[in-house]
């Protein structure tokens, strides 16, 4: 029969071997959210069109090709 302290040192054991194997819920939070950021970059790069300055933001608003935005 063996030991309690056996069956403990045991069951860590079995159980170390299958937490190697697996991600932890807190990486696999933390690359989903490094994923999605990268995606959101790379989609307003591919799809944003930076040649048009766009409509003045209010009334009269001037652009200025110096600083490259509106007064």
């Amino acid at each position: 029969m063996s030991s309690k302290k056996a069956r403990r040192r045991e069951r860590q054991e079995k159980s170390q071997d299958t937490e190697r194997t697996r991600i932890s819920p807190v990486t696999l939070f933390l690359l989903s959210i490094g994923v999605v950021l990268l995606l959101t970059v790379g989609v307003t790069v591919v799809l944003g069109d930076r040649s048009d300055r766009g409509d003045p933001p209010w009334p009269g608003a001037v652009w200025s090709a110096a600083h490259e935005h509106w007064h």
